[in-house]
């Protein structure tokens, strides 16, 4: 018998007939609460008197509205999947949700939704603004980003530390391939305002290995490429509670006796001081 091949996370049309097949709400990992205590440090530690949060790869989770309760208005929530039906779902739900019977729910009343392709930083320019956001929300979707197969980047790649670099594209080289999630971390890096949290739960206990110092063959050699490790940092890294897990598990009906453990882990990135440019533009 073949083997099952694995999902192709990423493909759009795979999340696309996956969410088509199924609208009903699904959660990676951990219930919707679970970041709660992270995502409130994050908040407290910004300045920013009304801080946008960007979550990224909704999907279908609950998360969405639960981040509403964070927030003193629905609009500093931003909401972005790779899957167009994902999107619309959750703009549906949302109006069912939050629907008040007496009167039309107002634009100003919902959150913000896009479909945004994060390996492609054209996209996240479209949808998002540049230096906006005091948190970044991620339940897993940094395991789907890099499950995916490496993205054949254009260089010298447009985004740079450097603002006086231009884009001449005489002097383009070969594109590279590079891991997906390296260019998600500079894609975000450039809609993040500087101390910006980036709040991701993984079950990877080596998840954002390449902004260590010490990891190596992150970027290509010579390839004009900024290195995620001059843009974000770990701060903080945690296993998901014990105790927590336990109780979680012991209210399920379903609940197996001697059901191994399983440990996922929270991780607080914080958005460096350096800035981000668009080869040629100035910002």
């Amino acid at each position: 018998m073949p083997s099952k091949q694995p999902p192709s996370f990423g493909s759009q049309a795979y999340w696309n007939e996956r969410f088509a097949a199924n609208t009903d709400p699904f959660e990676w990992l951990e219930a919707p609460n679970a970041l709660d205590p992270h995502i409130v440090d994050a908040l407290d530690a910004t300045p920013t008197p009304k801080p946008e949060l960007l979550h990224i790869g909704c999907g279908t989770s609950l998360l969405s509205y639960h981040l509403r309760s964070h927030v003193d208005a629905p609009r500093q929530i931003h909401n972005l999947d790779y899957s167009e039906v994902a999107i619309e779902v959750g703009k549906i739900r949302e109006q069912e949700i939050y629907q008040d019977p007496r009167r039309d729910i107002g634009e100003a009343a919902c959150m913000r939704w896009d479909a945004v392709d994060l390996l492609d930083y054209q996209s996240v320019m479209r949808a998002c603004k540049r230096a906006a956001y005091s948190v970044i929300v991620d339940k897993s979707t940094c395991d789907s980003i890099a499950c995916a197969d490496d993205v054949l980047v254009p260089l010298p790649y447009p985004l740079a530390i450097r603002s006086y670099e231009p884009l001449d594209l005489d002097a383009a080289k070969t594109p590279e391939l590079i891991h997906p999630l390296v260019v998600m971390a500079v894609n975000l890096a450039l809609v993040t305002k500087p101390g910006a949290r980036w709040i991701a739960l993984s079950y990877s206990k080596d998840r954002f290995y390449f902004l260590h110092a010490a990891a190596k063959d992150v970027i290509p050699q010579g390839a004009a490429f900024p290195h995620p490790g001059d843009l974000w940092r770990v701060v903080d890294k945690r296993e998901v509670d014990e105790a927590d897990w336990q109780v979680r598990n012991e209210d399920r009906a379903d609940a197996v006796t001697h059901r191994p453990k399983v440990c996922n882990v929270v991780y607080t990135l914080e958005r460096t001081h350096q800035p981000l440019f668009v080869r040629g533009e100035h910002l």
